[in-house]
């Protein structure tokens, strides 16, 4: 495995004289599985985790203080190894406030205070770290074409595949069910599970994997590896790649229940839109009643467990309708509730669910309501489309209500036809910016998204609230009075939205 440190004293970086500016414990021995760079402000989704970001930093720190937070909150629900930002040549060092972000959404922060090419940070760290993957895969190709072979010779015998893994991996490897309870254990890297002692390292020590193994799109069981290893990439590797040969093993031994397979086909025909009549069909062959409203919900994680049992056990226990479906890492999530209810129950829903993957790698987003279950496929949509946007950190669970205003003006097919509203509403807001350095628009449009809620826009700016009350009479002097007054207020803020956000970066805009 490579650290963070060895990256850092790498000839490549350490010409660009880096500095640690966050307090994260930790922070020299994070593992390092890739050098990316980028100024793309929406890099999130497309990290997995384990990278080093390098980044000029330009476009970063001219964004309003509330957007640089949001950037470095999603940096860090993908748990990557750091942020080193190049302040070489920008004239101003990182804000304290930006410092404090990342320290307190647990991101590394690397200050480059001389310029390097990247491409030559990148070419030598990642060299090192393919070489290490390379032969990472090979073991687990042994692995699985073992596995392949013991199935089609001797058939699926779980207590010998689970040596042969924990063989191969040098790690101790567990099987359990969906309740919990026990399918099977081989090898002992730790020694006595669960106690420090001569033969192996504490508990919590080491690393650790989990998937969990799909059969007919219902959760069969779940794969934990464990080892003393410090580098997890060779378990998650293996916990990923060998978990469809393993449902392969257990196909025989689980049979899905008529219900589970009801669930899984009504689930099934809601993410590919089937048509009305199909879906009227599931939905009451999955036990459910006709005329109920619905809400879909998509769970995902950032690490490797995608068992998501407890979530929707605790759902369950909310008092609606629950069916579910897992397929490609992510668990789509059905809730049946009564047309009347469907309000106070959604809303039910979403607390349950928030405090069901608060500090667990788990994230989610909730699509709309929709009155007619039938529609339900509107909704897992949406949900979708929550998360692309919202790019969730970790243990958030996203509303897409919070994200109406951010989805019309994501799907405008030509964004340049605002451009005409922008300037006739906000020309003289813009043009005091540009004369003057200040940011009235960013202060403008973090007032709009807290609901024209001066204190809390203040505390979100990090200003006193005399302040702020300057800035807003400013802004409300060069918009021609009070916009509240106006009867505008919805278009003052799509268009402050617009003109905050530079193409192709989607807005934010709050409902």
């Amino acid at each position: 495995m490579i650290t963070l440190a060895e990256v850092l004293d790498s000839q490549p970086l350490s010409a660009a004289d880096p500095v640690v500016r966050s307090s994260v414990p930790g922070t020299l021995e994070r593992v390092v599985r890739w050098v990316h760079s980028s100024e793309v402000l929406e890099i999130a989704p497309l990290l997995r985790g384990g990278e080093l970001l390098l980044s000029g930093g330009e476009a970063l720190l001219a964004l309003p203080a509330q957007e640089q937070q949001d950037y470095i909150r999603s940096l860090a629900g993908r748990n990557i190894a750091a942020l080193a930002l190049q302040t070489a040549g920008q004239g101003a060092p990182m804000s304290e406030w930006l410092i404090a972000a990342a320290n307190q959404y647990g991101l590394p922060l690397i200050d480059l205070r001389a310029v390097v090419p990247f491409v030559d940070v990148a070419e030598a760290v990642n060299r090192r770290v393919v070489n290490e993957q390379a032969a990472a895969h090979v073991v687990v190709d042994d692995a699985s074409r073992r596995i392949a072979r013991q199935i089609t010779d001797r058939g699926p015998n779980l207590p010998v595949i689970l040596e042969m893994l924990a063989t191969t991996l040098d790690a101790e490897v567990s099987l359990t069910a969906p309740d919990g309870s026990p399918l099977g254990r081989a090898g002992s890297a730790f020694g006595d599970v669960g106690a420090a002692g001569p033969a192996g390292p504490g508990k919590d020590e080491g690393c650790q994997a989990v998937a969990g193994i799909v059969v007919g799109g219902q959760l069969a069981a779940q794969l934990t590896l464990r080892s003393a290893s410090q580098d997890p990439f060779l378990l998650e590797l293996a916990a990923d790649r060998l978990s469809g040969i393993l449902a392969l093993a257990l196909a025989q031994a689980f049979r899905p229940t008529p219900a589970q397979v009801a669930d899984a086909r009504l689930l099934e025909s809601v993410i590919e839109g089937g048509d009305d009549a199909t879906i009227r069909q599931l939905w009451l062959q999955a036990g459910l009643q006709p005329g109920q409203a619905a809400v879909v919900a998509v769970f995902r994680t950032s690490g490797r467990d995608a068992n998501f049992s407890a979530v929707e056990r605790a759902l369950r226990l909310a008092g609606v309708n629950v069916k579910s479906h897992q397929r490609d890492g992510e668990r789509a999530v059905l809730c049946a509730v009564a047309r009347k209810d469907a309000h106070a129950a959604r809303d039910a829903l979403l607390r349950t669910a928030r405090s069901a993957v608060d500090g667990s790698e788990a994230y989610a987003a909730f699509g709309p309501t929709v009155a007619d279950g039938l529609r339900a496929h509107d909704s897992y949509v949406e949900a979708q489309e929550t998360i692309r946007l919202g790019a969730p950190a970790a243990g958030e669970v996203l509303d897409a209500m919070d994200f109406l205003g951010q989805r019309i003006l994501d799907s405008v097919p030509d964004p340049g036809f605002l451009d005409s509203y922008v300037e006739s509403s906000l020309a003289e807001v813009l043009d005091w910016d540009r004369k003057h350095g200040t940011a009235l628009l960013g202060t403008l449009l973090c007032w709009l998204d807290s609901g024209c809620n001066t204190t809390a826009s203040a505390l979100t700016l990090n200003v006193e609230r005399q302040t702020m009350h300057k800035r807003l009479n400013k802004i409300q002097a060069l918009l021609g009075g009070d916009p509240r007054t106006s009867g505008r207020l919805l278009t003052l803020h799509i268009v402050a939205a617009a003109a905050a956000s530079p193409a192709p970066r989607p807005a934010r805009l709050a409902p």
